[in-house]
């Protein structure tokens, strides 16, 4: 079940639980530089107050979420295959102590 944690007027983003792990989806609404530098913050936030990495599921050929991941600080972890056999990346964004 995901679960809003962040609510700002252009973007919301969720955490949901699974197996003890923390996936993080976002919903932005409207984009612009200034949008992108506040969920960024935001996000960064999320990870401090968390202290725990955060992943995130990005089906393979998305270029455009791609970019979005790397622009949010995600790194590639692995490929796994799903419950419906397609095969998927998982990304992560690592808490680090001391971090702002």
């Amino acid at each position: 079940m995901k679960i809003p944690v962040i609510y700002a007027m252009n973007y919301t983003v969720y955490l949901e639980n699974y197996m003890g792990n923390s996936f993080i989806h976002c919903d932005c609404h409207k984009w612009t530089k200034e949008i992108k530098l506040a969920l960024l913050q935001d996000v960064n936030t999320l990870v401090q107050i968390h202290r725990k990495p955060l992943l995130a599921i990005h089906e393979i050929g998305d270029k455009k979420h791609l970019k979005f991941l790397s622009l949010m600080g995600f790194i590639y972890h692995s490929n796994f295959e799903g419950t419906d056999n397609i095969m998927r990346q998982l990304y992560v964004k690592e808490f680090k102590m001391g971090d702002k």
